[in-house]
């Protein structure tokens, strides 16, 4: 049996990339692999992943280059190598490339090979300081993640794309209209910049303008950091400006994912990321922007829209139309179910990452 060693972004809450490594470690083959995953705090994640029987420890791993890390970061990579060694870590796996310095710590203490997740879109100078030229592999999740990398001077070899997966037995499709006197469009995700919900309120004013039936989710919570709550604050904010407060709700977190997608007609995403495949595998037509994962995921036509976000007519213009077709969104969504069962299953995602630990162990 061969020891991983799993760093995680967060443990204080599950967000797309901790559901990934989530379905990663519960499902690799544990009578090849003895998964141990490192959280760099405690909380929601940590608690999921041992309820799942899922070895975890909590270590506090600050962020490697900001300066008032600099002594904490050492000592930090040194009480990671000690828990490599008594774990007899033969591999290092992490789902987030922010700990790309902790891995090139680890590799050089012990000799093993080390694999990075890119989840997020870097520029070729992010792709340089985090030097992911000393990794043994990176997954990238799409052709999008892949491009800087390579431009960076990254061994194209070196390089695997593997996309997102998603629980397909737990996110099943409806059988008819979430809601047949209305139709309701969500975006899923953390309140935050990046996930762009100020402008999914933008979008929502345009609309409402033109169609009295839809109804729109903001799903997700902000962090509590100054940054996040100023956001989410900007957020409601402008939800009032426009007097959206009777067609725009906010859920808040929800731990029932399945259950939220199922409240959905649409769902809307302006960033990338799991949601998409949790959507479609709940049948739910997606409109996207050409970001991250998104072209990768959406078949355009087929299982929703790749539509740029600016200029934001073309959006909200898809959202009428569908709104305005129930039935034809409703096919859409059930050749998303159909993809999502061809391209986006467990098994077959764990295997791809499973082929890459056989090769690196191989090598080594």
């Amino acid at each position: 049996m061969v020891p991983i060693l799993y760093l995680s972004h967060c443990g204080s809450s599950i967000g797309g990339g901790e559901k990934q490594l989530a379905y990663l470690v519960a499902n690799i083959d544990q009578a090849n692999y003895q998964p141990l995953v490192v959280c760099p705090d405690d909380g929601a994640f940590v608690e999921y992943l041992r309820r799942a029987d899922i070895p975890t420890v909590v270590l506090h791993l600050p962020p490697w280059r900001k300066v008032k890390s600099l002594m904490a970061r050492y000592s930090a990579a040194k009480k990671l190598v000690v828990l490599a060694k008594t774990h007899d870590a033969c591999l290092i796996h992490t789902s987030d490339s922010w700990f790309n310095p902790y891995l090139w710590a680890l590799k050089k203490q012990l000799k093993v090979p080390v694999v990075s997740h890119v989840r997020n879109l870097l520029t070729p100078d992010q792709v340089r300081k985090y030097r992911f030229d000393r990794m043994d592999r990176t997954i990238a999740i799409s052709e999008q993640s892949k491009a800087p990398l390579v431009q960076a001077g990254v061994d194209a070899q070196k390089i695997e794309i593997i996309q997102n997966c998603v629980d397909l037995s737990v996110f099943q499709p409806a059988h008819g209209p979430a809601h047949p006197a209305e139709y309701v469009v969500g975006i899923v995700g953390r309140i935050e910049p990046f996930k762009r919900q100020k402008a999914f309120v933008e979008i929502a004013a345009e609309v409402a303008a033109q169609c009295r039936k839809v109804r729109f989710r903001v799903i997700g919570a902000a962090l509590n950091t100054p940054g996040h709550r100023t956001y989410a604050r900007e957020v409601r904010q402008l939800v009032a400006k426009y007097q959206l407060q009777d067609i725009i709700h906010f859920t808040g977190h929800r731990t029932d994912m399945p259950r939220a997608m199922q409240e959905l007609d649409l769902l809307v995403t302006l960033s990338a990321g799991s949601v998409i495949a949790e959507a479609m595998a709940a049948g739910k037509p997606v409109i996207g922007t050409p970001i991250g994962s998104t072209t990768d995921m959406i078949v355009h036509g087929v299982t929703g829209y790749v539509v740029p976000l600016d200029p934001m007519e073309k959006i909200v213009d898809k959202i009428i139309a569908l709104a305005e077709d129930p039935i034809g969104s409703m096919r859409i969504g059930q050749a998303a179910r159909k993809h999502a069962e061809e391209a986006f299953g467990i098994e077959a995602h764990v295997q791809k990452v499973q082929d890459i630990y056989e090769r690196l162990l191989t090598i080594g």
